[in-house]
């Protein structure tokens, strides 16, 4: 069945076919109701490669993260897996990613590779939205800013056509859960250490993390700990500090990929036996610390699955026409030294 036979079995022209086909444009409803109810007999199924090569139009998608270095592994795999997504799957679709790596958390940087971005005439955007304010002032100077979808982080107020991430707060609840459960219920103080203040999951994470131990007695303390700089060598320099001030210590958690620093730290001052080590994402810096016994927990945010769903929701928003689900969340894996491979 073809848009042209659908045209002479309903008695109209191909382009109200087409009108009908994309619901666009004016048809009137009772011819409407008759093309589609041959599209439905029929089952018809556009070819959407054969459109598109009628069209020879061009997909560009461009990607907004952190510099791939920064992340330890993190943005790295994400990256990779937006482009192997494009290349296997979309690749009849001239489906590609272009990137725009920012430092973080350098605002003129973050603006250059945005407006960059906006003015390569991409036609849809993923972005990784790692610093709130300053995201959210860029996206709302755009008037008419292209189809982009968020990864990594939420960013509440914006409008993406999708958002693709672990629940921050879940997640952070979760650690707590999890840290308590490492110190093997011991009462004390539980630290989350925050690197990155700038950042809405991370945030949300550290608020999730608390509130698990607020619920219970008061016999357990959560502390939040901001760092005062996120690089290994700062969130060293917050370990040592937090050791050296915190008492009755039981258990730490970072919120984002150092934690495999924490574990360094922590052997080091010979405290692993009486305090608990917890953080996020199995790069392989932590895969190394969580199987020799410095880490004891780690939740994954599956980066790699982010990148391949968000490139998946935009070839549907671009060449399908669709509109997708505003909210795709990541399930929490959760990895010990038993069962990793």
């Amino acid at each position: 069945m073809t848009v042209t036979e659908i045209a002479k079995l309903a008695s109209v022209s191909i382009g109200t076919v087409d009108r009908v086909i994309h619901n666009r444009g004016r048809v009137a409803p009772v011819t409407k109701q008759k093309v589609q109810k041959i599209i439905d007999e029929y089952d018809y199924q556009p070819n959407l490669i054969a459109r598109h090569l009628k069209r020879q139009t061009h997909y560009k998608i461009g990607v907004l993260l952190p510099e791939l270095k920064s992340g330890y592994g993190y943005w790295e795999t994400m990256y990779n897996s937006m482009i192997e997504t494009a290349e296997k799957e979309f690749s009849a679709f001239s489906f590609s990613v272009e990137p725009y790596f920012f430092k973080r958390p350098a605002e003129e940087s973050l603006r250059k590779q945005f407006n960059a971005m906006v003015e390569s005439e991409c036609d849809a955007y993923i972005i990784a939205p790692v610093m709130l304010s300053e995201t959210l002032e860029l996206l709302y100077s755009i008037k008419d800013i292209k189809p982009y979808c968020f990864v990594d982080s939420p960013l509440p107020d914006a409008s993406p056509v999708v958002t693709i991430v672990q629940n921050p707060y879940k997640a952070g609840y979760l650690a707590g859960r999890l840290t308590e459960m490492a110190a093997g219920y011991k009462k004390g103080s539980y630290v989350v250490l925050e690197s990155f203040n700038k950042a809405f999951n991370l945030s949300e994470r550290a608020r999730g993390f608390c509130d698990w131990f607020r619920q219970k007695s008061k016999s357990y303390k959560p502390i939040c700990w901001l760092a005062k700089d996120f690089s290994n060598d700062g969130i060293r320099v917050d370990v040592k500090q937090i050791l050296d001030s915190v008492e009755d210590l039981a258990g730490i958690c970072t919120v984002s990929v150092e934690v495999q620093f924490v574990a360094d730290e922590i052997i080091k001052a010979n405290r692993k036996a009486d305090v608990a080590v917890v953080g996020f994402d199995l790069v392989e810096g932590n895969y190394k610390a969580l199987k020799e016994g410095g880490i004891d927990c780690l939740i994954s945010q599956q980066p790699q699955e982010q990148g391949r769903i968000a490139v998946r929701q935009l070839f549907r928003t671009l060449i399908y026409e669709e509109t997708v689900a505003p909210e795709i969340e990541i399930p929490a894996e959760i990895f010990f030294k038993e069962n990793l491979i």
